[in-house]
C-alpha cells in the first residue's frame, strides 16, 4: 500500500462518522489551545519582566560601591574607591571601561518660579558616550571636556522642583511621566543659580554657583532619570570647599575616594562574574544581569507549571483518540478481515490505524494553534487597556501572551505525537484480529 492510497483511506475513514470524529478532533484541539496560551503566558511573563530590569540600565555594567571587609583576626576595614582600585578593576577580565563617579548636592536652586535640589554625579566627559548616555535630537549634547558648570540632566529632573509660594502645590501634584520630560526639556539652554554648603564650628558658609543645562537625556532612560552629570573636575572643586577638615586629613592620607565606580564588561556574563569578584573582596557591587538569572529561574518555573496544566488537557484529549479508534475497529472487524484476505500485511494495517490518529493529531493542533493566536491577541489586548488606565500612559505596550515561532512548532509536534502515542493500542488491537473470527461473527 502506497502512501497515498494510506492517506486517502485515512482520511475516508474518518469522514465516516463526521460527528465523533469532530469531537475527538475539538478534544485535541482544547489540549493543544492549553498548552500554547498557558506556556505563552509564562513566555509574555518574562519577556516583560525581562524588560523591566533592562529599563534599570545596562546589563553589562556593574556599580560598585565602597565596602567593608574583615580580616581572619577579626579586624575589619574600609573598602576605598581610590585611583589604585581603579587601575585594579580596569585589568580584571572582560572589563572594558571603568567611570569612577564623586557625588555631591546642590540646594536652593532657582528654575523660575520653583525652587529644588540637584543630585550631583561628576563623571570623565569623554567617557559618558563609552557607557550608553544618548540624546534624542533636539535635546543638547553630552557633556565635553572644556565644560565647567555645564551639566547634562535626567529627564525627570524637574520633578525636585516645586513652586513655594502656592501653598496648594503638592495637594494638586499629579505624576504624569509625559508632562515631566516636556518640563525638564523645557530647561534646556537654561542657567539654574543655586549654592553649595560648608558647615564649621556649626557655622554655615555657603558658595553660589550658575549650572548651564547643555543637554536631558531620554524619557525612558529610567536609571539615569533624576540625576544631573557635571564634570569630574569641577566636583571635585565642590567638593574640596564643602569638606571638613577631618575628611581633607583623610583625603591626603588615601587620596580621593570615589562614591561609587561604574564598570562595563564585554557581556552580561563577565558583569555576573566581576560583581562576584568584587563582592568576595569586600565592596558592594549591584549587577542587572544578576537579577536577571533570577527572572530566567521563574521563566522556567512558570513554563514547567503551565505547560504541565496544559499537557493534562491533552492527556484526556488522547484517552479520546483511544476510545475513538477501538470504536472504529468494532464497527470495521469485516474491512479488516478483508484486507488481510487480499494480502494486506499487519504493518499495513498497523500504519493505517496510525495513520488516522496522528490525522486526528494534526488536525486539532491546526485548529488549536488558530484559537491559540487569537486568544493571544484578546489577552494583550485586555492587558494593554488594563495596563494604559493604571499606569495613566497611553504609549504603554504590554504582551502578556507572547507566541513564539518554537513554541507552535513543539505544540504541532506534540499533537502528532500525542495522536500516533494514542493510536498504537488500538492499530496493535487491529493487527492481532483473526480473519476468520471476524468473518464468521459478520
Amino acid at each position: 500500500m502506497n502512501k497515498a492510497d494510506l492517506l486517502n483511506m485515512a482520511w475516508h475513514n474518518l469522514l465516516r462518522h463526521k460527528g465523533r470524529t469532530f469531537l475527538t478532533v475539538l478534544g485535541v484541539m482544547i489540549g493543544v489551545t492549553a498548552i500554547i496560551v498557558m506556556i505563552s503566558l509564562a513566555l509574555g511573563l518574562t519577556a516583560s519582566m525581562t524588560s523591566m530590569v533592562a529599563q534599570w540600565g545596562s546589563l553589562n555594567e556593574i556599580e560598585v560601591y565602597r565596602g567593608y571587609s574583615t580580616s581572619d583576626n577579626g579586624e575589619g576595614r574600609e573598602m576605598l574607591l581610590n585611583d589604585e582600585k581603579i587601575e585594579t578593576i580596569k585589568q580584571m577580565e572582560g572589563v572594558t571601561a571603568v567611570a569612577p563617579q564623586i557625588q555631591t548636592s546642590v540646594d536652593s536652586v532657582q528654575w523660575g518660579k520653583k525652587q529644588g535640589y540637584l543630585s550631583i554625579i561628576g563623571v570623565e566627559p569623554e567617557q559618558m558616550a563609552d557607557f550608553g548616555f544618548e540624546l534624542e535630537d533636539g535635546a543638547g549634547r553630552l557633556l565635553e571636556t572644556t565644560d565647567t558648570y555645564q551639566v547634562v540632566i535626567g529627564g525627570r529632573v524637574s520633578d525636585n522642583f516645586y513652586d513655594p509660594n502656592d501653598e496648594h502645590y503638592w495637594d494638586n501634584y499629579e505624576y504624569d511621566p509625559d508632562k515631566i520630560y516636556d518640563a525638564t526639556l523645557s530647561m534646556l539652554g537654561m542657567k539654574l543659580k543655586g549654592s553649595v554648603s560648608k558647615y564649621t564650628n556649626d557655622q554655615e558658609k555657603k558658595k553660589s554657583i550658575t549650572l548651564e543645562v547643555v543637554g536631558v537625556l531620554p524619557k525612558n532612560d529610567n536609571s539615569h532619570s533624576y540625576n544631573v552629570y557635571m564634570p569630574m573636575s569641577t566636583v571635585k572643586k565642590l567638593n574640596d570647599f564643602t569638606m571638613s577638615d577631618e575628611a581633607k586629613k583623610e583625603k591626603k592620607k588615601n587620596g580621593v575616594s570615589y562614591n561609587s565606580v561604574t564598570v562595563r564588561t564585554e557581556s552580561s556574563e563577565y558583569a555576573s562574574s566581576v560583581a562576584q569578584s568584587l563582592r568576595d573582596e569586600g565592596y558592594s557591587a549591584y549587577c542587572i544581569a544578576d537579577e536577571l538569572k533570577g527572572v530566567e529561574q521563574i521563566s522556567k518555573i512558570s513554563q514547567a507549571i503551565l505547560g504541565g496544566i496544559g499537557s493534562i488537557t491533552l492527556l484526556v484529549a488522547a484517552i479520546g483518540i483511544i476510545n475513538t479508534m477501538i470504536m472504529s475497529i468494532y464497527e470495521r472487524t469485516k474491512e479488516i478481515a478483508i484486507m488481510k484476505v487480499i494480502g494486506a500485511t499487519f504493518a499495513d494495517i498497523r500504519l493505517l490505524f496510525l495513520t488516522e490518529a496522528g490525522l486526528i493529531g494534526l488536525i486539532g493542533g491546526i485548529l488549536g494553534i488558530g484559537i491559540s493566536f487569537g486568544l493571544s491577541k484578546v489577552i494583550n489586548i485586555i492587558a494593554a487597556g488594563y495596563m494604559s488606565s493604571m499606569v495613566g500612559d497611553g504609549s504603554t505596550a504590554v504582551n502578556l501572551s507572547m507566541i513564539t515561532p518554537g513554541l507552535v512548532l513543539l505544540a504541532m509536534g506534540f499533537s502528532i505525537m500525542v495522536g500516533v502515542v494514542a493510536g498504537i493500542y488500538p492499530a496493535n488491537k487491529a493487527v492481532k484480529l483473526s480473519p476468520i473470527e471476524a468473518m464468521r461473527n459478520n
